[in-house]
């Protein structure tokens, strides 16, 4: 009787799991810059051409993503400096630095970057340039983000 009951709890604990996975909403977004871009000093990076945005999380107007949910996201940014230039990009969540990408001034030379991070319900994240470099090569560009899970 113990062994049905032990059973019987794990299997309940399973589909709980099971359950909370697929339950997990469809957030996401990837968006690229549509041509050559100058940057301001620390001003968020407009990203203009949105491939996706599941959620409605990421604003095209403003380069900011606005977590429609609390949950365990992950970001990913890819910059290329134009040419002849270097750039050095700071990801942002609410005002607050979480890493750095940097782009060297040679040939098509990329720098990308990913984090997870735990977000609330309208926690912001963006990049912005950080002081070194003001060009960006168009569509080599890109921000995504997506919601991993709810469960943090």
């Amino acid at each position: 009787m113990q062994e049905k009951a032990t059973i019987f709890a794990v299997l309940t604990i399973l589909i709980t799991v099971l359950h909370q996975g697929l339950s997990t909403p469809a957030i996401g977004f990837s968006a690229s810059l549509s041509r050559d871009t100058h940057l301001g000093d620390n001003h968020a990076i407009k990203y203009d051409k949105v491939l996706t945005n599941y959620g409605y999380g990421y604003n095209k107007w403003s380069g900011h993503f606005k977590a429609p949910r609390k949950g365990l996201y992950m970001f990913s940014c890819t910059v290329m400096a134009y040419s002849g230039d270097n750039i050095s990009v700071a990801m942002v969540k609410n005002h607050h630095v979480m890493m750095y990408v940097y782009s060297d001034y040679s040939a098509y030379d990329t720098g990308a970057a990913s984090v997870v991070l735990a977000m609330k319900r309208g926690d912001r994240v963006w990049i912005r340039r950080n002081g070194h470099g003001r060009y960006l090569h168009g569509v080599y560009n890109i921000f995504s983000g997506f919601l991993i899970s709810e469960n943090i």
